[in-house]
């Protein structure tokens, strides 16, 4: 099947791309950078933003499949840069369903949205809980998913949405200094200096191991799941200071990380419940020291990366201290 995967060169999509060529599928691949990129991929370095490129590649293309995983998945700094989160979220979704649609082989959107859509309600949070979104990148993920629904209704193609969290493995980007916890402490302990925790390091998280995360999201694009939201990630929930612990532990260094204040509006406690995906995948999760051991020796393999910072849009005194 002729199947396109926007954001190739990102942790999932990286590793869907191999899933998908390991099952003979016909794969295109849309990314910004060269990172990651399969050489057996048909592979397009482009800008999803850019509407005429777009619609030019993916028209020509045709796909039967779409998996759209591309975005700016940066929840702490949409408050600070929202323009460029939305426009990286929405403006690359609409970029890609709508030649997509006009190539007239579409079949089924996989859309990567995000617990973020969530909120701090009630935890576990449930598919059918009512979402309420408290920062700008979860507002953008669920006006898309409320977008695909319509437009799937109007143009005739099936959807699947899936929402995971906390997602980390060998490939993620160790430059980006705003978010992905167990690379930026890792990355830390490669350059030889203290990684940061925000607020008191109680915050639980369930850290989901690409490889568990990415076999779901493979499956969704061909099995009998038309119409249906899961939340995909692990049971398990970890404190931020527990994890630090963990890393500590496997790759042998001893740090004293330095405490910051909390970060605006952040999300105490992300834990989902997944019992959806345990009924029709038969989900499990890899023990999270195992996992935590393959990425460290990813990383070491790495080595020390250099953080990339961008300017924000509206800097003001909340932004935090950590972000030069």
């Amino acid at each position: 099947m002729k199947v396109l995967v926007t954001g190739q060169s990102g942790l999932i999509g990286s590793h869907l791309v191999d899933i998908l060529l390991a099952y003979n599928h016909e794969v295109y691949g849309i990314s910004r950078t060269n990172r990651n990129k399969n050489p057996r991929c048909h592979n397009f370095c482009l800008d999803l933003r850019d509407t005429a490129r777009a619609k030019k590649i993916i028209e020509s293309v045709a796909p039967e499949v779409v998996f759209a995983l591309a975005a700016n998945a940066a929840e702490g700094k949409s408050f600070f840069s929202p323009i460029d989160i939305t426009t990286n979220n929405i403006d690359v979704f609409f970029n890609t369903l709508v030649p997509s649609i006009r190539a007239g082989k579409l079949k089924r959107v996989i859309f990567s949205s995000s617990v973020a859509v969530y909120g701090s309600i009630k935890t576990p949070f449930k598919e059918s809980d009512t979402p309420a979104p408290q920062d700008i990148y979860g507002v953008s993920k669920l006006t898309i998913e409320n977008s695909l629904k319509i437009m799937s209704q109007v143009h005739g193609f099936e959807y699947v949405i899936i929402r995971p969290h906390n997602v980390f493995g060998p490939r993620q980007n160790m430059n980006d200094p705003y978010r992905n916890v167990v690379t930026l402490f890792m990355n830390h302990i490669l350059i030889g200096e203290p990684y940061f925790i925000y607020g008191n390091g109680e915050m639980r998280r369930c850290f989901s191991y690409v490889k568990d995360v990415v076999d779901i999201i493979y499956r969704s694009g061909f099995e009998k799941v038309s119409g249906m939201t899961f939340n995909v990630g692990s049971d398990l929930d970890w404190s931020i200071n527990q994890l630090s612990e963990v890393i500590q532990k496997i790759s042998g260094h001893i740090v004293s990380p330095k405490y910051l204040p909390d970060r605006v509006q952040e999300v105490h406690n992300v834990i989902s419940n997944h019992n959806l995906i345990r009924k029709i995948f038969g989900y499990k999760d890899t023990p999270l020291e195992k996992a935590l051991k393959e990425t460290w020796e990813w990383a070491k393999k790495q080595g020390p990366q250099k953080y990339i910072y961008t300017e924000l849009e509206l800097p003001n005194k909340l932004v935090p201290k950590n972000w030069k």
